[in-house]
């Protein structure tokens, strides 16, 4: 029995009066008590929250000095509203298997409005949602999982432990809260208790249709599945909830996920034709160099980047831990700039080669007024910044074992070099930097070849590269000459290949050249 106000507030809401009565809304009015009770005259809207066709609690609403007053019948259990369809065995049934997905809304009308679009499996939380600041007006944060949840201090939820057997037992939920913020707290809160596996969520419409009481003479976009129906109609309310999308879950992505993406352009070093069949460089690649000592894999590398630079555009960041910025790494870029010997540049030249290395190279060095250590933290750090703020596109680390490294105690050397490599690999995954690391193998019996494997500390070298590199030098007739030895190309065909170029080391230049040279 709902009186003519209520009955009309209801299909100002473009509800229907009719359902509203069938799902057991009537119209109350308190007595000297404090009670309500059911009078037709009443000014107090009163719904019913029944199990098992009982009513077990009633939610009172009013206004009272402009303001909505809620309530509900003190001493009453939290459940939900419309709990039956999770007690009633033939509807759990449907739901058990994945026939119907269980819908969450933040209020009782969200549930009269998705059960009128054609929707019976529909439920409302009691409460409305938490808040979603905090005292000082800051986000709360909500953790993807319920370690932190403690079932018996519970209270804003213990409605959820009422029913969870119940609830447990649904294959599929579609969470379809408020998409206010407090809203939002609310879904998260209910996908961390129900699992993300199993839960679903509806965005809402973007229409600007709703008047908005905040901004006078303004629309907005609807927040509710009450103003969807209300203002875009029922046909918009099922097309929000049959195309509900997975609820994210951290690590796990479909191929619709991920942005729209070019295969990266792959840069040859035009140093010869074999040797660009071999390797390629390109954003957001790891690569590992090595080779015994003196036989130029630094030189090697850093005449790489000089043609990356040149060639390419490609600006370069480098931590250079065994040779100082000045003279040595600066005359070996410069020269590798000019490609000839500094007893030959002009001062034109070399005024040229200067400009060449301040535009395209920046270091990461040790700051001889500030006390640091320089870690893999602190390099990474330095290098985002030099992203941001140059485009940087290639890292350059050499020699990895110049860096400081802080292992605790308590891991292994393999382990922290594994770790390392992830964070540098995740590094150049997120900024599509070029990230190279030279390292130094072990120790080598005369005559051995070394080897990706042969690097100090652990196989994470020979296993984690993008590209793999092994400068090497073997021919007693011929000091001068280098093999340039690829063992690990990750994108084959695309990046290069495996296999080993024949190169000369000019001696006067210091500097890489093609065998036909």
């Amino acid at each position: 029995m709902l009186n003519e106000k209520h009955a009309r507030g209801i299909e100002d809401r473009g509800l229907s009066v009719e359902m509203s009565a069938a799902m057991g809304l009537y119209s109350g009015r308190r007595l000297h008590d404090g009670s309500i009770v059911p009078d037709e005259r009443g000014n107090i809207l009163c719904w019913p929250y029944f199990e098992y066709g009982e009513e077990i609690n009633t939610k009172y609403r009013w206004a009272q000095d402009g303001q909505r007053r809620f309530q509900q019948r003190p001493n009453a259990p939290k459940t939900v509203f419309n709990a039956d369809v999770l007690l009633n065995e033939q509807s759990m049934l449907q739901l058990e298997c994945g026939q119907e997905s269980l819908i969450w809304v933040e209020g009782e009308f969200d549930v009269q409005a998705g059960k009128e679009s054609g929707y019976e499996h529909i439920i409302s939380v009691p409460d409305g949602a938490p808040p979603a600041r905090d005292a000082k007006g800051k986000l709360i944060h909500v953790p993807d999982d319920a370690r932190d949840i403690d079932p018996d201090d519970d209270d804003k939820f213990a409605f959820m432990s009422r029913l969870m057997e119940h609830i447990m037992r649904v294959k599929h939920h579609i969470i379809c809260t408020d998409g206010d913020e407090p809203g939002r707290r609310l879904a998260k809160e209910l996908v961390r208790r129900i699992g993300p596996a199993k839960c679903f969520w509806a965005e809402y419409p973007k229409d600007e249709v709703v008047p908005d009481k905040r901004n006078k003479g303004k629309l907005r976009a609807p927040k509710d599945l009450n103003e969807v129906k209300q203002y875009l109609g029922a046909e918009r309310v099922r097309e929000m909830i049959d195309n509900a999308r997975p609820w994210p879950v951290t690590g796990l992505f479909r191929l619709s996920d991920y942005p729209e993406m070019e295969i990266p352009v792959m840069c040859e070093i035009g140093l010869s034709d074999e040797l660009d069949k071999l390797m390629k460089f390109y954003g957001g690649q790891f690569v590992v160099c090595t080779g015994v000592p003196n036989v130029g894999k630094s030189t090697f590398i850093n005449q790489a980047a000089v043609i990356l630079a040149k060639k390419h555009k490609w600006p370069i960041a480098i931590f250079s831990g065994e040779k100082d910025v000045k003279p040595f790494l600066a005359y070996e870029l410069m020269t590798a700039y000019l490609e000839k010997e500094r007893a030959a540049w002009s001062f034109e030249e070399k005024k040229k080669a200067e400009a060449f290395v301040e535009r395209y190279f920046q270091f990461i060095d040790y700051d001889e007024t500030a006390d640091f250590d320089i870690d893999l933290d602190f390099l990474i750090e330095r290098a985002a910044t030099a992203v941001f703020r140059d485009g940087v596109r290639m890292l350059l680390i050499d020699p990895w074992n110049e860096l400081e490294h802080s292992r605790p105690g308590s891991m292994s050397l393999t382990e922290y070099v594994g770790k390392a490599i992830k964070k540098l690999k995740r590094f150049a995954k997120q900024f599509g930097v070029c990230v190279v690391v030279v390292a130094h193998p072990t120790k080598l019996d005369p005559g051995m070849v070394p080897g990706l494997y042969s690097i100090s500390d652990s196989a994470h070298w020979a296993n984690k590269p993008d590209l793999g590199i092994v400068v090497h030098g073997d021919d007693p007739d011929n000091p001068n000459s280098r093999k340039i030895i690829i063992p690990k190309v990750r994108l084959k065909r695309i990046a290069g290949n495996t296999g080993t170029a024949l190169m000369l080391f000019n001696e006067k230049t210091g500097l890489f050249m093609g065998p036909e040279f």
